[in-house]
C-alpha cells in the first residue's frame, strides 16, 4: 500500500496536535484557545491514526469564557477553574444587643437631652449669686439642688454609658464615633469633679473680694466641663442619628 502525505489539513493538525502536547507536559492545563473542528482528510485512511487523547476538541462560542474549557487533561476530566481553588470570604460575624443594652441607651439618651436645661439654669443661679453681696438663703439653696440634680445625670451618663460602650465594643459600625464620645464624656466627668471642689467655702470671716474670686475661678471651671460635655453629647445627636 502506497504512503499518503497529509495535503493542507493535514500540517494544520500535525502542528496544532504538537503544540498541545507540548503545553500539557509543560505549563499542565492549556489555556482555553478557539480551535476550529479539524477532520483528518479521508485518504488518510487508516495509516495514520492519533491517539483519541491526543485529538483537539471543539470548543463552543459560548464556553470561551470558561476557564479549562478546550482540551482534557489524562483523566478525561476538565481542568480545574479559578473558581475551584478559591477559599470563600468569610462572613462577618453579626453583633447582636440585649433588652437591657436598649433600656440603658434610652436612660442614657434621657439624661443627655436633660443636661442643657440643668446646665442653662445652673449658670443663672450661679453669676446670681456672684452678683448679689448678700445672696439669699434660697438662692444657695436652689443653687445647690440644679449642681445634684448635674451629678446625678453625669452619674447616670457615666455608667449606661461605660457599660454599654463594653457591649459594642466589637461592633465595628461608628466604632471611632462611639470611642471619641466616651473620650470626651470622661474628660467633662473629671471636670465636673474639679467644679465640685473648686466650690467657693463658707466661711464668713473670708473677705469678699476672695470669695468672688473663688466664686468666677468656679465659674469658670464649671463652664469648661459643660461645654465639654455638650460637645460629647451634641456629636452623638449630629452623627449618630
Amino acid at each position: 500500500m502506497d504512503a499518503v502525505f497529509p495535503g493542507q489539513h493535514g500540517t494544520k493538525l500535525i502542528g496544532v496536535t504538537a503544540l498541545a502536547v507540548i503545553a500539557a507536559l509543560v505549563g499542565g492545563c492549556p489555556a482555553p484557545v478557539r480551535q476550529p473542528a479539524v477532520t483528518p482528510p479521508a485518504a488518510w485512511g487508516t495509516a495514520f491514526a492519533l491517539p483519541a487523547r491526543l485529538m483537539p476538541r471543539p470548543v463552543p462560542a459560548d464556553s470561551l469564557a470558561t476557564p479549562g474549557a478546550g482540551l482534557a487533561d489524562d483523566g478525561g476530566t476538565a481542568c480545574p477553574t479559578l473558581a475551584d481553588t478559591t477559599r470563600p470570604s468569610a462572613r462577618p460575624r453579626a453583633i447582636t444587643y440585649s433588652d437591657a443594652y436598649y433600656t440603658r441607651l434610652t436612660i442614657h439618651r434621657i439624661g443627655s437631652y436633660a443636661m442643657l436645661p440643668l446646665f442653662v439654669t445652673e449658670y443663672i443661679l450661679g453669676q446670681k449669686l456672684i452678683n448679689d453681696s448678700v445672696p439669699s438663703s434660697g438662692l444657695k439653696t436652689a443653687h445647690g439642688l440644679v449642681a445634684g440634680g448635674i451629678a446625678v445625670v453625669f452619674a447616670t451618663n457615666t455608667v449606661t454609658g461605660v457599660w454599654n460602650w463594653m457591649d459594642s465594643r466589637r461592633d465595628p459600625s461608628d466604632h471611632t464615633l462611639r470611642n471619641v464620645h466616651s473620650a470626651i464624656m470622661l474628660a467633662s466627668d473629671l471636670g465636673i469633679l474639679w467644679t465640685a471642689a473648686s466650690t467657693p467655702g463658707g466661711i464668713r470671716h473670708t473677705p469678699a473680694d476672695v470669695r468672688r474670686q473663688q466664686a468666677r475661678r468656679h465659674r469658670a471651671i464649671a463652664i469648661t466641663s459643660l461645654s465639654v460635655s455638650t460637645v460629647g453629647a451634641a456629636m452623638m445627636w449630629i452623627f449618630k442619628h
